[in-house]
C-alpha cells in the first residue's frame, strides 16, 4: 500500500470514528441550550483539551508550518498570540463570563447596556468574523486536495459537508470530546516527527538552507510581528470559541483553570510546526507554503505517522469549524430570531431553525473559502475586524461602570470605520492591525462621559 492510499484509508477511518463519537453524543443535547453548552458537563481535561483543539488544527499546525516556510522562526508569532489569548481570557474574562449565565456574548452585552442594539451589533460583527475564521480553516482541506493532485474545490466541499453533518449531530459536547482525542493524536505524531527530524540531521539541513537571521525570533519587521500576534491575543477576550468552552465547564474553577492550562501547554508546542515548515522549505524550496505541511508529512516522515497526522489535522480543523458554526447558529437564533422575530417558538421549531441556519451559514462559508488564499493572514484579518468593532465595547462595558450604550455603539462604529478606511480606501494607519482600537476607545470614553448610564442595567462584579 503506497503512502497516498494509506493516507486516504486512515483519513476515512478516522473521520468515521469522529462521526461515531458525534452520533454517540446526541443524547447530550436534548434541547437547544444543551446543544450549545454541552449541558455544562465539561471536565478540566475536556475543556482544556478543547481550548487547545480550537487553535491547533489549522492556525497553529497548518498555518504555523506555512509561516515557518515563509518567515523561518519568526513565523511562530501567530501561534504565540493564540497561546496568549487563552491566558488573557483566563485572567480578564473567564470568571465574569461564567457568572453571567448567558448563552452568547451578545446576551452579556444586552444585560450590561440594556436594550438590544449593542448585542445585535456584536452578533453581526462576530458572525462575520466567524465566517472568515471558518473559511480559513476549510482552506486547509482545499490545500490538501490540491497537493494530492485532486480538485481543490471538491476538497473544500467534502470538508464542509462533513462539518454540516457533525455540527448537526451532537453540538458542543461532540466538538469538545473529539477535540481532546485529536489534540492527543496531533501531539503524539508531532513529537514522533521531531524525533525523526533530529535523527536525520534536520537542523543542519535547515541551517544550511536558511537565509541570514532565519533563527532570529525577531527577524520580521515590528508591524508584521504585531499583526501576527496581537490581534489573535486580544481576540481571546471576545472569542466565541473561548466563550463556548467557558460556559460549557462544569464549574467556575474548571472554566478558569482550563483556559490557563490550555495556554501554558500550547506555548512550547507552537514552535514545532514552525520547525517542520522550515524543514519543508529546506527540502522543497519551490513548494507552495500553504501545502508544505502535507508534502513533508507524506514524502519525508514514516507513512503511518504522516497519514495519521494529516487525518487528525483534518478532523481538528473540522471540529474548529463546527465550534464556530455552532456559535453562529446560537447567535443568530438567540440574538436575532428570538429577539426580533419570534420570542416564544416551540422547541421543535427552534431546533429545526437552528439546523437551517447551520446549513445556510455553512454554504456561505464554503463560498468564501473557495476564493481565499493564505490561512494565517485570513485569520489575522478576522481577528483585526472583530477587535476593532467589539473589544472596547465589550471589555470596557464589563469593567467601567460609567460606560453607556451610546458610548458602546460609538466605539463599534468608529472602530469599524477605521478598518473600512484601511482596507477599502487605502488609508494607511501605523500598526493597522490594532490601530482601530485606539480611536474606538477614545470614542467610547468621550461619548460615555457625555451621556447618562441606564441605572437599570447590570454591571460586572
Amino acid at each position: 500500500m503506497n503512502t497516498l492510499t494509506l493516507t486516504v484509508v486512515i483519513l476515512v477511518v478516522y473521520m468515521a470514528a469522529m462521526l461515531l463519537i458525534g452520533y454517540m453524543g446526541r443524547n447530550k443535547s436534548e434541547n437547544f441550550k444543551e446543544f450549545v453548552t454541552a449541558a455544562k458537563k465539561g471536565s478540566l481535561l475536556m475543556v482544556c483539551g478543547s481550548y487547545i483543539g480550537s487553535h491547533i488544527g489549522n492556525g497553529v499546525v497548518v498555518g504555523g508550518a506555512e509561516n515557518g516556510a515563509n518567515y523561518a522562526l519568526s513565523g511562530v508569532w501567530f501561534g504565540l498570540g493564540a497561546c496568549f489569548s487563552y491566558l488573557v481570557f483566563a485572567v480578564v474574562m473567564a470568571k465574569v463570563l461564567y457568572r453571567s449565565n448567558s448563552l452568547t456574548l451578545s446576551e452579556c452585552l444586552d444585560k450590561r447596556y440594556g436594550g438590544r442594539s449593542t448585542g445585535t451589533i456584536f452578533a453581526i460583527i462576530n458572525c462575520g468574523a466567524a465566517i472568515s475564521i471558518m473559511a480559513g480553516q476549510i482552506v486547509a482541506g482545499r490545500n490538501l486536495f490540491q497537493y494530492l493532485g485532486m480538485n481543490p474545490i471538491l476538497g473544500a466541499c467534502l470538508v464542509a459537508v462533513a462539518v454540516f453533518i457533525y455540527a448537526s449531530m451532537s453540538g458542543q459536547w461532540g466538538v469538545m470530546m473529539t477535540d481532546v482525542i485529536q489534540v492527543g493524536v496531533i501531539f503524539f505524531c508531532t513529537i514522533i516527527c521531531m524525533i525523526y527530524m533530529v535523527g536525520n540531521g534536520a537542523f543542519g539541513v535547515i541551517s544550511a538552507a536558511l537565509p541570514a537571521g532565519g533563527w532570529n525570533l525577531f527577524s520580521l519587521d515590528p508591524e508584521t510581528i504585531v499583526m501576527n500576534c496581537i490581534p489573535s491575543m486580544l481576540y481571546g477576550m471576545v472569542s466565541c470559541a473561548s466563550f463556548q468552552r467557558n460556559i460549557s465547564a462544569k464549574d467556575e474553577k474548571t472554566a478558569v483553570q482550563s483556559a490557563v492550562w490550555g495556554g501554558i501547554i500550547l506555548i512550547p508546542y507552537v514552535f514545532l510546526p514552525v520547525l517542520i515548515g522550515m524543514y519543508g522549505r529546506a527540502l522543497f524550496p519551490e513548494a507552495p507554503a500553504g501545502s508544505i505541511i502535507f508534502q513533508v508529512m507524506l514524502e519525508v516522515f514514516p507513512p503511518i505517522v504522516g497519514a495519521l497526522m494529516i487525518a487528525s489535522l483534518m478532523a481538528a480543523i473540522m471540529s474548529t469549524v463546527d465550534s464556530q458554526l455552532i456559535y453562529v447558529t446560537a447567535s443568530m437564533t438567540n440574538d436575532i430570531y428570538l429577539q426580533f422575530i419570534n420570542k416564544n417558538p416551540d422547541e421543535k421549531k427552534l431546533n429545526r431553525l437552528a439546523h437551517v441556519i447551520t446549513f445556510v451559514v455553512g454554504l456561505f462559508t464554503l463560498y468564501v473559502a473557495i476564493g481565499s488564499t493564505g490561512i494565517t493572514k485570513m485569520l489575522s484579518y478576522a481577528y483585526t475586524f472583530l477587535c476593532a468593532g467589539t473589544l472596547v465595547m465589550f471589555v470596557g462595558g464589563i469593567y467601567w461602570k460609567r460606560a453607556t450604550r451610546p458610548g458602546a455603539i460609538a466605539a463599534a462604529a468608529v472602530g469599524m470605520f477605521c478598518v473600512f478606511l484601511n482596507r477599502f480606501c487605502g488609508v494607511n494607519f501605523p500598526y493597522a492591525s490594532i490601530f482601530p482600537i485606539l480611536p474606538s476607545l477614545i470614542a467610547f470614553v468621550a461619548v460615555s462621559l457625555c451621556t447618562k448610564p441606564d441605572s437599570t442595567v447590570q454591571s460586572a462584579e
